[in-house]
């Protein structure tokens, strides 16, 4: 009777067994999708909202995307539209990334002269404005010239590369606030930043064949007006007291540079 009575709680246990077995795999897929939900959600909890909304729209749409996107289209609005010659492309190329050349230069800038009493607020706008006006140059004026065209490029790319440095301060101030979560905030910048970059370059090609380089452009001040928002939106302290001292600091460098 006993032999019996263990096989019948063996039998009964069996099914209960094939059952956990089954919603196993289940939650460890639910598990998986909510991993990444729940540490965004830790990240803006402890950072504030607009802090990482800011890193996923500078790093992932400003500069991934954009640039992804913009390395195509000058190719073939240099090519087609203003007729230069592949060699003489190659040294434009190089004009338009004279802005991220002088990156240290708005660094400074943005640390040592407040605008109004924000440091961060009001470069992300003019970030912003100046990529917004530069692609909307570019994708409406049908009589651009090479100089004007070169000028706006190096507009939209001086934007790009103000809201970048801009978030980088942001970046550095909350890790010394948050040390324990300084890793996090540069995996969030990294993913941010390679995704973009990533959706930008595949979409490249299919755009610029789809309504063409001047059409990307429009497209291009998308992510600035993006970037207007963020200085918005961005949480920041009015700094009262402004030391002059650090005015005829940036002076000096400018002179020295």
């Amino acid at each position: 009777m006993e032999m019996e009575a263990e096989e019948h709680e063996k039998e009964s246990l069996h099914p209960e067994l094939e059952n956990q077995k089954q919603k196993t795999p289940v939650k460890g897929v639910r598990d998986l999708l909510w991993t990444p939900i729940n540490w965004f959600r830790m990240l803006s909890s402890e950072l504030h909202w607009s802090f990482v909304v800011g890193v996923l729209i500078v790093y992932g749409i400003s500069q991934g995307l954009s640039m992804g996107l913009s390395r195509i289209s000058i190719q073939y609005y240099l090519k087609d539209d203003q007729k230069v010659q592949p060699s003489e492309a190659q040294v434009y190329f190089g004009i338009i990334q004279i802005p991220w050349i002088v990156k240290p230069f708005w660094g400074l800038l943005t640390d040592t002269l407040p605008v109004l009493g924000y440091r961060r607020k009001p470069y992300f706008v003019f970030a912003g404005l100046l990529g917004v006006i530069s692609m909307l140059v570019l994708s409406l004026d049908k009589n651009l010239n090479l100089t004007m065209s070169l000028l706006a490029l190096m507009a939209g790319s001086a934007g790009v590369a103000i809201a970048d440095v801009t978030i980088d301060a942001c970046v550095t101030q909350n890790s010394i606030r948050h040390p324990s979560l300084a890793g996090d905030m540069q995996s969030l910048c990294g993913l941010s930043s390679s995704v973009g970059a990533l959706v930008g370059f595949s979409l490249s090609g299919f755009l610029v064949h789809l309504v063409g380089p001047k059409g990307v452009f429009g497209l291009l001040s998308i992510p600035p007006g993006l970037v207007i928002l963020v200085g918005i939106m961005h949480r920041e302290s009015r700094a009262c007291n402004f030391a002059y001292k650090q005015v005829r600091l940036l002076y000096f460098f400018i002179c020295a540079f």
